[in-house]
């Protein structure tokens, strides 16, 4: 919440790093007997149709989704164990932040909806993206993932400012009938117990030529391991059961409908034990839990005019969360002191969102030397946050120890309930509006120039009302009512994001890059700050930040098609930085008060060792820093300059090795292994400011093996396999008798077997 950040800390881990695309296709697909790495097509940039990723003049890496599969991973914590250049941060399932190339400056706060993501999030061309929030969905049938490195503010927008994710999802068959189905059970090691999961897909042609159905299914249950020292049970137990339908017609030669619809719930806990109890363990005097609803709907047409091809995205998302965490710490020492005994109390946070966007673009189809994308993006969203932190038997004690006879806080604090310290309601409505072209021409039939713009436009109104002890302006007195704090504001925001590129091609297998573009995020509102109370003018609003990206590389595929070596240098210039201040009194506010550099180097490479064997090797430095020293105002919170960004390891780096063994002609078995390692990091600039604490190197090691015969394939698999990746994030400990800092835990050692069926 606003002024009251109890029982929350902050976590983003981010690391720079490029794997090539071909070095992702070939850890995930079946090994076909070929010499060479497979080509990779991407629609990353938008166009006409789909291209080959060594042509991209851009860091982009895919993702197929059996390169994951196999190990039994699939959410976005795994996908950027697979990618040195992206990093999620993660608290538990859909409270999670994604960050790239340094460009971070505070962790997760959920309770914060000012806080724009850095990073789009797309599922094809659907904008899911919810800072502190991306969703977690296992069942979307997934052709492939791209990631792209770097701003991509010209065809994507504010949000991928860092970059973006795009999860491509398969489309319908219009022809064929077919499915598979694929159960997995495994074993968590330490407190935890037995996982299981079974995903169905079913492919129906309605209409031989026209008309397609693709069914997919997802129900899975993760048994935790947090063990809550006083019930002996775990925390952070998972539920999941998700569906999507998705219907492909083809109306004439030239027009491709399709509509989707997917729906989630997720039911959770949080990852969190504290650091003086035995590992992984917890003390929680009430359940902590999570409930994730979401329904996503699409409708997608294509029309080839000849010419020109129009593309049309509609969607709508509707999300519900709530989660609780149990706070008897801060409950007990913030109100009452630290004096025992300790109250059961809850921070809980509900959210409501539903965004609309739409988006037209029109791509050239000419043969010719000129290649264009031009459009037009809108989108309008709402969100509605509401807190509290009920506590039993808060009313009584409170009354007995502060001479208040017949206290009661939604009566005399006007809290949403009794019991209850602390509520507070936020509401977001926000509108963007955007035109955006790009054109690329080729000289000498090698050389490619680009040069790209967005014009965007952004309005947020925001109103906010706090009530209960924590959220008054005016405490109640046992003859007066307490007076809530109430702030309504709106902020507007508009500019133009260029993109410039060239890219020449050495001959059909090298490529030299060069390029440099802008990023922007938009400004949004504060919550008040009672000057009287903190002695300090906070500003209402804070305006847009922005970047500049400098990048050179270099993208080679050699002998014979049998290696992929990738290379790219980058420097991101970072100005008005959107600096979160966190003030003694519990408030906070956000003001534009930095300016950050991140540079950095990306390399990888694919090996094609023989017929059956490939090896994959990406590594990334990354160096981001403050400029300057950034004056917030309070002198304990200015960041000193040169301070490194928190959440943001230096190196990273990513091994896989996959190795395929024919059987009988017809039948295969497969070894794979991967190894991910990330540097430490800290959880803020400077260990002055504090809430400055070490989140540890980690390294993670997973296995499988396989077995294909006809229609089936038998796995068994290992992640985690040396218990290397243990503490995601650490939040610092104020409280006196809360045993020791809130660490945020990685799932242990998990083995299982994974048995799939195609028909």
């Amino acid at each position: 919440m606003g002024k009251h950040l109890i029982g929350y800390g902050t976590l983003a881990v981010l690391s720079a790093g490029v794997i090539a695309s071909a070095q992702a296709q070939q850890q995930s697909t079946p090994d076909t007997g070929s010499d060479t790495i497979e080509q990779v097509n991407v629609t990353a940039t938008r166009s006409a149709g789909a291209v080959d990723v060594q042509k991209v003049p851009a860091a982009i890496t895919v993702l197929q989704p059996e390169s994951l599969a196999k190990f039994g991973l699939g959410n976005l914590v795994d996908i950027a164990s697979a990618v040195p250049a992206m990093s999620v941060q993660s608290q538990g399932p859909g409270v999670n932040n994604i960050t790239m190339r340094g460009l971070v400056v505070r962790g997760i706060v959920p309770s914060e909806i000012q806080d724009a993501s850095l990073v789009a999030v797309y599922v094809d061309d659907m904008p899911v993206t919810l800072k502190s929030g991306n969703p977690d969905l296992k069942v979307l049938d997934l052709e492939r993932i791209e990631v792209l490195q770097g701003p991509q503010g010209t065809l994507f927008g504010a949000g991928a400012m860092a970059g973006a994710v795009r999860q491509i999802t398969q489309k319908p068959d219009t022809n064929d009938l077919f499915g598979s189905v694929e159960a997995v059970g495994s074993r968590t090691s330490g407190f935890g117990g037995n996982n299981h999961n079974l995903r169905g897909m079913v492919n129906i042609p309605l209409k031989d030529d026209v008309l397609g159905l693709r069914l997919t299914g997802y129900t899975g249950n993760d048994s935790g391991y947090i063990k809550n020292a006083l019930t002996g049970s775990t925390t952070n137990a998972v539920s999941t059961n998700q569906g999507r339908a998705a219907l492909r017609l083809k109306a004439s030669r030239d027009l491709t409908v399709d509509a989707s619809i997917t729906a989630s719930n997720v039911k959770a806990g949080l990852n969190d034990a504290y650091a003086d109890l035995a590992p992984f363990t917890t003390i929680a005097l009430l359940p902590q839990s999570s409930n994730d609803n979401l329904q996503l709907y699409n409708l997608a047409v294509n029309y080839d005019f000849g010419r020109v091809q129009l593309v049309s995205s509609t969607s709508y998302l509707h999300r519900d969360t709530f989660y609780q965490q149990s706070a008897q710490y801060p409950a007990t020492a913030f109100v009452f002191g630290g004096q025992l005994p300790l109250m059961a109390a809850a921070y809980q946070i509900g959210n409501k969102v539903t965004d609309f966007a739409q988006e037209f673009r029109f791509n050239s189809k000419d043969a010719g030397p000129f290649k264009w994308t031009a459009g037009a993006f809108f989108e309008s969203g709402k969100r509605n946050v509401v807190q509290n932190e009920p506590t039993i038997g808060f009313d009584a004690r409170f009354a007995a120890t502060r001479n208040f006879p017949g206290y009661n806080s939604q009566t005399n604090e006007l809290a949403l309930t009794p019991d209850n310290f602390f509520s507070g309601l936020q509401n977001t409505k926000s509108r963007q509006v955007a035109l955006f072209a790009e054109g690329t021409y080729t000289v000498w039939d090698k050389l490619d120039l680009t040069a790209g713009l967005r014009l965007f436009r952004g309005t947020q109104d925001f109103d906010l009302r706090f009530s209960g002890l924590f959220g008054n302006l005016v405490g109640a007195t046992p003859t007066t009512v307490g007076i809530p704090e109430t702030s309504a504001s709106s902020a507007t925001s508009q500019g133009a994001n260029p993109r410039f590129a060239a890219a020449y091609r050495v001959d059909p297998d090298h490529m030299v890059y060069a390029s440099a573009g802008k990023g922007f995020r938009y400004g949004g509102n504060n919550q008040p700050v009672p000057f009287n109370f903190c002695g300090v003018h906070a500003p209402s609003t804070f305006a847009p930040d922005s970047l500049w990206n400098y990048e050179l590389g270099s993208k080679n595929t050699l002998l014979d098609r049998r290696m992929t070596f990738n290379v790219s240098v980058y420097r991101i210039d970072w100005s008005d930085v959107q600096v979160f201040n966190k003030l003694p009194c519990t408030y906070y506010y956000t003001l534009n008060a930095g300016k950050i550099r991140s540079q950095g180097l990306e390399v990888e490479s694919a090996f094609k060792l023989s017929r059956h064997a490939t090896f994959g090797l990406s590594a990334s430095y990354n160096d981001a820093y403050a400029r300057e020293t950034v004056v917030t105002g309070i002198a304990a919170q200015n960041i000193p300059a040169g301070s490194r960004t928190p959440y943001a390891p230096r190196f990273a780096a990513n091994a896989t090795l996959s190795y395929s063994i024919p059987v009988n002609g017809k039948d295969e078995v497969g070894v794979s292994a991967s190894y991910a390692y990330r540097g430490n990091a800290y959880t803020n600039f400077a260990k002055a400011q504090g809430s400055y604490e070490e989140i540890p190197s980690s390294n993670m090691v997973n296995a499988t093996l396989t077995y294909k015969t006809g229609a089936y394939e038998f796995g068994l698999f290992g992640t985690n396999l040396t218990n290397g990746t243990k503490i995601n994030d650490v939040t610092s400990n104020v409280i006196a008798i809360q045993p020791g800092n809130t660490l945020f835990l990685a799932q242990p050692r998990t083995v299982g077997l994974r048995v799939k069926a195609r028909f």
